[in-house]
């Protein structure tokens, strides 16, 4: 290989290696909202079992951070949207909304409140994780930046919802740690308002 070939290829996956890195979070201005909206390009997936459906049945819970940033006042949620492998409205049994979240960060259990289950009133027109396919419902939870990066620093191997009276246990799925940890990076330190190192 001649050494402008070698020089091209090396470019070549220096180029590629920087946009996968910035593929891990997007960022864009909200064209109904007017707001800057940051967000992790891949979330955690959580997973249950639901065998009194059907035989394999699982429903699963997309877990992703979301900064919402209207002119330099920021605010961070948790959205989960929930899914399922099975058309739950054509069966008559729907996905109970969730009421609360319960996660283990940093070594505590923190329950957190809802806070919508639309994103619309949070200042997010577009929709975020959803699903090809299997969508049913979305719930935004309110967190800090401390939240999230003990989340990054430590993903819960478990969640828990409370909805409908009852309590729903989901299990870690899918990890998504590099867009976590990358989001978190960029979280402004609110006391010098400059990019938060780790």
């Amino acid at each position: 290989m001649s050494g402008r070939s070698w020089l091209w290829l090396v470019a070549a996956l220096l180029l590629g290696s920087c946009a996968t890195e910035d593929a891990r979070v997007a960022e864009y201005l909200d064209p109904q909202t007017a707001v800057t909206i940051r967000a992790v390009a891949t979330p955690f997936i959580y997973a249950r079992d639901v065998p009194e459906l059907a035989a394999n049945v699982r429903d699963y819970l997309s877990l992703g951070a979301v900064e919402v940033n209207n002119m330099g006042a920021r605010r961070h949620y948790l959205a989960v949207v929930s899914w399922s492998t099975i058309d739950r409205r054509r069966i008559g049994a729907p996905a109970p909304l969730p009421e609360s979240l319960e996660l283990t960060l940093a070594g505590k259990t923190r329950v957190l409140a809802l806070a919508s289950h639309e994103s619309r009133s949070l200042g997010i027109g577009e929709p975020l994780f959803r699903p090809p396919s299997g969508y049913l419902s979305e719930s935004w939870y309110k967190v800090t930046p401390a939240d999230l990066r003990a989340f990054a620093a430590s993903p819960p191997d478990s969640i828990d919802l409370a909805a409908a009276g009852g309590r729903l246990s989901y299990a870690l799925w899918r990890r998504a740690d590099a867009a976590l940890e990358d989001f978190v990076r960029d979280i402004p330190d609110t006391a010098t308002s400059e990019r938060a190192r780790r």
